[in-house]
This record gives C-alpha cells, structure tokens and sequence, in this order.
C-alpha cells in the first residue's frame, strides 16, 4: 500500500475529537460515529466537571453514558490488518501515559460507593451503597468528582465529595443496608445455622467474594427449627450464597412452602401428586421455578423445574376443612361460562392455598383451588382415609407433564382449564393469592432438579 493510499484509509478511522487513529474505538448509539475511549472519556470528564451534562461530540446532542459500550471488535480487526505499524506505534504511545491518581489513592473512572448518606442541608442527595464512578480532583484537590448513578433528587450532576465519602463497590454487585435472602443453610456451627430464606441486610464487604451480612431471627417452622439457635452477630457469606430480595416469577418468594396444583409428570409417569408440598428454592429462568418437593414414601425431596402455574401457595387448611375430609359444593363452579362442577359433587380437600381457600380434588374434575365458603364439609367417617387415596388415584383429573412438548391425550368433547380461572356462577370466587403467613422451612437440595421443558396446557381427562 503506497503512503497515499494509507493516509486514506488511516484518516477513515481518525477519532473525531483527536484526530488521529482511533484507540479502542468505541462506537456512540446516537449517532454511530466512533471515537477513541479516551477521548470520550476526557470529554464526559471535562463538561461534568464544569457543571454541565456531556452531550454526544458528534453534533446529534444527545446524552453521552457514563458507562461507556465496549470497544469494537470489528474496527480494531481491520486497523490491525489495513495499518498494522501505524496501530502498533499508536498503542505503544498510550502505553507511556500514566494512570491519574485522585485524592485519596482513587484512580480516575475506578468504580466505587457512597460510604454514607450524602446530604445537602436537610435533604438527601445520595444513599448509601450508591455506587458511582469517579471523575477527578476538584480545582481545590481536596475533593474528588463522583457521578453516582442515581440520585435521590433526580439530578444528573456529579458530586464533589472528601473521598472518605466514598469506597470500593462491594463484591457481588451488592449494596449497603440492602435486602438479600439467603439461598442455602448457611451452617456457622453444629448447632447454629441461618434457614434457607432468611431475610438480612448488607453492613459491608469481608472480601473479593465476601460479604457481610446481619440476618433476622424469622419465625422457624418447626419445633426443631425453633429449638436451634439464631446468630444475632454479622455472618460473612459468598456473594453465591445471598441473592437481592425481590419477588420470584409468579409472585413466589425464597423457601416458600407451596404445592402442586395439578399431578406433575416425568414421560408417562405421575414424580408428584397434586397437593404435594414442596419448598421454592428459587428462580431456574425467567419462566420456571426450582422447587424440592416432598416425596411421603421415604420422606425425601424431589427437585423439579415448574412453571408458576403448575404450583399453588400452601399453607393449614382452614379450620373445619383438614386434609383428607370429605366435601360437596354448594354452587356450581364455572371457568369463562362453561360448567366445570355442579353443586353437590363431592371432593376430598388436598391442602389450603391460604386462609379462605383450599385445594380439592373432585370427582370428575381436576384439583382446583377453592373458597371454603362454597363447600360444605361431609360427616367424617372410618373410610375417610381410604376415599382420598382412592381420589387421588382413580378420579378422573389433570395432569402436567414434565420434560415433553406433548400434552396427555383428551376428548374433544372435553373443555380446558386453569384454576386462575375457578369462580362459582352466584358469586365470583376471590383470586388465588400468595399466603400472608407462609409456613418456612429448611429445604435441602438432593438431586439435581428435573427442567419442565415444553410442558403444555392443562386438560380435563378421564383416567382409568
């Protein structure tokens, strides 16, 4: 290539601030045209600290991020074999150029926190754990520039701060006096642990990995659990141990006890029956739950990858409907206009959904959810016991299948249904909600958790 000809093509890929060959070119969304990082960030740098917002120095006068994409791969390939001496001599001249060091040992665009909450007067700018990025010195050289990434009053300026204000960001992504829960029993000794989905709050960072949280005594679900004592001290746990507490797909929460809505299926056959209890160990994707459910045989735990609505919450059935009793319906319960169970079909209740609602399994139906004001409770008899295993087993229900694209096989005669969609034709039944008071306990993962992949719609059938 002759010395024209790679002028050329080295002014094709000039930055648009320096003018000369581009240096980790980094391509802006607004307008496409690229520039070297440094430059770019020289220029945020520059209008931030003279008050004012950076906008986009290719004239379209938008907004610059402060996080800025990353370079591109494609324009430094073909820099690499169009002008392969004039890259080399380009990056081994930024090589020369030192890293700028703040006041207190900060390093500019090194990504820290607010270490406290940042006042101005009387009201809050900044909240702790905040994190931000930092800038530069000040003109006093005192105070260090931060842009935070939120503030508490909606302003898109930077913040002049001592650096004691700020830290290093915590490990994990977390933040001071942030919400997380705890995804495993964390055993500290023989005798004390933290229960799965413990509810704590960030005071700090212990390590690279690390951090240090103080966890709140919840109410234990069982006896044993109760009898174990509770660290009142701040724990240091991995950042894979917590997670953010927020609400799972489908409105679940961590160690949830819950239930199976329908009989959930592994090819052809039935791993969990309806009504089973199970624990929610957390999210497996954005559309499935892990959840470990109890298996009565042997009292094991069976993991399994659901969607949310193959799953109810569970909790004790209400007072005069207990597990196993016998039922009949007052009203006729309807889905969208279609009858799905005439008044006075008998059922046996599975479990409570929560404090007004059970989970019943009738005759000729699959299990739904169902307000106990629209049943009636059966004199209990010696045969009780046998006529809810037998419903189990015998009646005519629905059933999911687990890991197949295929559904059970159904007659076309046959309607299909959701317990979302149960109401009673008198009176709409209230909507299934999470319980308030959810019965936690500790869940232990055994196997590794079977996907539900592809499962299809729920269908009334008749099983023989």
């Amino acid at each position: 290539m002759s010395t024209c000809d790679e002028d050329a093509v080295a002014e094709a890929f000039s930055c648009g601030i320096c003018e000369d060959l581009l240096l980790e070119p980094t391509t802006l969304v607004c307008c496409g045209r690229s520039f070297c990082k440094g430059c770019l960030r020289l220029w945020i740098r520059t209008n931030a600290q003279n008050g004012g917002i950076p906008k986009c120095p290719g004239g379209c006068g938008q907004k610059v991020p402060y996080h800025l994409p990353k370079h591109s791969v494609a324009l430094r390939s073909a820099m690499e074999q169009l002008l392969p001496s004039r890259l080399a001599l380009r990056i081994k001249e930024a090589e020369q150029e030192e890293d700028e060091l703040c006041a207190g040992g900060y390093k500019v665009w090194q990504e820290v926190a607010a270490n406290r909450d940042v006042l101005y007067g009387n009201s809050l700018v900044v909240r702790q754990g905040t994190p931000g990025l930092i800038l530069g010195d000040c003109a006093d050289g005192v105070h260090v520039t931060v842009k935070f990434d939120e503030r508490e009053d909606g302003s898109e300026l930077c913040v002049n701060l001592t650096p004691d204000a700020v830290m290093a960001p915590l490990p994990g992504g977390f933040r001071l006096r942030q919400k997380v829960v705890a995804l495993f029993d964390l055993l500290l000794t023989t005798d004390m642990k933290v229960p799965l989905g413990s509810v704590g709050v960030v005071i700090g960072s212990f390590s690279s990995d690390r951090v240090t949280v103080l966890f709140e005594d919840s109410s234990a679900s069982s006896a044993a659990e109760r009898a174990k004592p509770f660290p009142d001290f701040p724990v240091s746990v991995h950042t894979r141990e917590i997670s953010a507490q927020r609400p799972l797909v489908g409105g679940f929460s961590i160690a949830q006890k819950v239930q199976a809505a329908m009989p959930l299926m592994v090819g052809s056959q039935v791993v969990v029956q309806a009504g089973c209890r199970g624990t929610v160990l957390g999210e497996f994707s954005d559309s499935r739950l892990t959840i470990a459910f109890d298996t009565p045989e042997d009292g094991t735990q069976s993991c399994f990858n659901v969607m949310p609505m193959e799953i109810l919450p569970w909790c004790e059935s209400p007072a005069g409907y207990p597990t196993g009793a016998s039922v009949l319906t007052t009203h006729h319960l309807m889905s969208q206009n279609v009858l799905i169970v005439q008044a006075g079909t008998r059922g046996v209740v599975l479990s409570g959904v929560d404090h007004s609602q059970v989970l019943v399994l009738f005759e000729g139906a699959p299990p739904l959810p169902i307000a106990s004001t629209a049943l009636q409770p059966l004199p209990s008899s010696d045969t009780l016991s046998e006529e809810a295993e037998a419903a189990q087993t015998n009646c005519s229900c629905s059933r999911r299948r687990i890991g197949s694209d295929e559904d059970t096989a159904v007659p076309e005669d046959r309607t299909s249904v959701t317990g979302d969609d149960i109401c009673e034709d008198e009176d709409l039944s209230d909507a299934v909600r999470n319980a308030d008071n959810v019965d936690r306990e500790t869940a232990h993962t055994v196997q590794s958790p079977i996907n539900c992949e592809g499962a299809g719609p729920t269908f009334v059938c008749n099983v023989d």
